[in-house]
């Protein structure tokens, strides 16, 4: 697939990156909880709080810890510079229950968003949250299974 971002000729200002930040830290926070954002990465809430509502950036490592909560917290940011999300290492067997977890959650919000008939924009959203949140340890199980076939995927 290709990518049409194209790479700044300057550096995003720094308001730029905050606004960013705040997107996904948002939807890190919402999805899993400020508290447990904010033990994540061994921060408080009010870094949180501070990143989401104003120009304040957190440190690089406690922005970069970010990644350990929610592998897509900084895909905004990484956008800025025209990049994708890093990679990540593949799944181990033990986050295989995690990820059930999750999965049980997503049908559960799919299950209310369609329990009328309809899925609103409200709700694409947030299931496209959950969605964005277990596609990595989904691809992982994929790629394992490629590698036990002996496939090689493009």
């Amino acid at each position: 697939m290709a990518d049409n971002r194209s790479v700044p000729k300057t550096a995003p200002s720094k308001a730029s990156v905050s606004a960013a930040l705040s997107v996904g830290w948002s939807r890190t926070a919402n999805r899993i909880g400020k508290g447990v954002f904010a033990d994540k990465i061994e921060g408080c809430s009010k870094t949180i709080d501070r990143a989401l509502t104003g120009p304040g950036l957190p440190e690089l490592h406690t922005a970069l810890a970010s990644l350990l909560a929610d592998p897509n917290a900084l895909d905004e940011v990484f956008a800025l510079y025209g990049f994708d999300a890093p990679r990540r290492h593949p799944a181990e067997a033990a986050n295989d229950l995690a990820t059930v977890a999750d999965l049980s959650g997503l049908v559960s919000a799919f299950c209310d968003a369609i329990k009328d008939g309809r899925r609103d924009h409200r709700e694409t959203l947030a299931i496209a949250d959950l969605l964005r949140a277990i596609m990595p340890a989904l691809t992982d199980i994929l790629a394992e299974a490629n590698r036990l076939r002996g496939v090689k995927a493009a």
